[in-house]
């Protein structure tokens, strides 16, 4: 088994709609514009695609973060999609910070 794991201070993430642009995936951005909580989504994709960079053992300035995809399911669960296959994955949250862990 591969693991990743990826923990971000929230606060970093505040005002940074450039970024937001330049890392997540079209259906995230719109998910984004309608967040109430920016900074929470946005800290916690890079979390979970900075999770999934470690797990397959890349770096990250040779990776487009836009075609990384987090998805959530219909039950509350989250996979990460690299546009070819699927990964387990997970995300908390706790005051300033989230951690995110993608595995296969």
């Amino acid at each position: 088994m591969n693991l990743g794991i990826d923990l971000t201070y929230i606060p970093r993430f505040i005002d940074k709609s450039n970024l937001a642009k330049k890392i997540l995936s079209d259906n995230e951005y719109k998910t984004y514009l309608n967040s109430p909580r920016k900074e929470e989504f946005l800290a916690s994709r890079f979390a979970l695609k900075e999770a999934y960079i470690k797990m397959k053992e890349l770096s990250i300035l040779g990776v487009d973060l836009r075609k990384i995809e987090v998805i959530k399911k219909e039950s509350g669960a989250i996979c990460i999609s690299d546009g070819v296959n699927i990964y387990k994955a997970s995300l908390s949250h706790e005051k300033d910070y989230c951690i995110g862990v993608c595995y296969d």
